[in-house]
């Protein structure tokens, strides 16, 4: 599985609440970095959500 897939996976174990959560911190950390205005701040950030992603937790199998 490549790893767009495996997100893709995770994304569809999400709760609208935990989804909403997820797109405002994005939203919150691109306008951080956006008024920053330096362009280290926005790579940093970009792989701070890059990474985001690879973090989200996987289902949970009973």
């Amino acid at each position: 599985m490549n790893r767009i897939q495996y997100v893709k996976q995770k994304i569809q174990y999400m709760d609208e609440m935990e989804a909403k959560s997820i797109l405002l911190l994005i939203y919150a950390k691109l306008d951080n970095a956006m008024d920053q205005g330096d362009e280290g701040m926005i790579k940093e950030t970009a792989e701070e959500i890059f990474d985001m992603y690879h973090n989200l937790p996987s289902r949970i199998l009973n």
